[in-house]
């Protein structure tokens, strides 16, 4: 196994754990994760990190469903898994914690990976781990080139920080992939961060999930059946 295959092993095996702490332990992690940081003491990047923590909040509640009787149907949201967080030389240090963060708060762990800002990474990975998050969550990846990086196994959401010409590319490597489809969430604003301030952001990173529970059951409320199916 290489060094890439152990990065990604070892997060898919903390996603579970980190997935199942729901948005609100994960959004209180990460606001006191953020006041201690380096990378987060500037005042735009403490603005979009409020913005987007108090938002996550809001994708908590989980939603009944009408069904038969003896039936309970409940609908929630889920993070998709791993995701890899990119940047370009036209990235900007806030937008690139914005969508870590954004991938965090969501139930993912990030692979994050921003070619000659070798240190810069390193640094706000070491200070995430110092700071409370499991090793798993969040890693830096090594620096590689654009169509290696986008071919890496097992990632369920591309998450950059790029130009408009970069976003296509890296669209054209992700249709050329087998197997399910990589969501791609792009910042090309990375000055102003216009799309991390959407309202419907944060959907991205995340699945619909039911669950269905047998209400008639021996014990009175027996899980029958989990489902991940429809995507946002």
């Amino acid at each position: 196994m290489n060094a890439q295959d152990a990065i990604v092993k070892q997060a898919l095996n903390a996603w579970e754990a980190w997935n199942h702490l729901g948005f609100i332990k994960r959004s209180d992690r990460l606001k006191t994760l953020s006041t201690e940081l380096p990378q987060t003491r500037d005042v735009s990047i403490k603005s979009l990190l409020r913005s987007l923590l108090d938002l996550s909040l809001t994708l908590e509640p989980i939603h009944i469903m009408p069904g038969p009787t003896g039936e309970s149907n409940e609908l929630y949201l889920n993070g998709r898994g791993i995701v890899l967080v990119i940047g370009d030389d036209s990235a900007s240090k806030t937008a690139m914690v914005g969508q870590v963060m954004a991938a965090l708060a969501t139930g993912n762990c990030v692979l994050l990976q921003w070619n000659g800002n070798r240190d810069w990474v390193n640094d706000l990975v070491e200070k995430a781990h110092m700071f409370g998050l499991p090793q798993g969550v969040i890693q830096a990846l090594p620096e590689m080139p654009l169509d290696q990086a986008m071919a890496i196994e097992s990632i369920a959401v591309v998450a950059a920080v790029a130009t408009k010409e970069q976003v296509r590319q890296m669209n054209r490597l992700l249709a050329q992939r087998d197997g399910l489809l990589v969501q791609l969430v792009a910042e090309t604003d990375p000055d102003h961060c216009t799309h991390l301030l959407q309202p419907d952001h944060l959907l991205r990173f995340v699945t619909e999930r039911t669950r269905t529970i047998n209400t008639t059951a021996v014990g009175g409320n027996a899980t029958l059946l989990e489902l991940g199916s429809t995507e946002l």
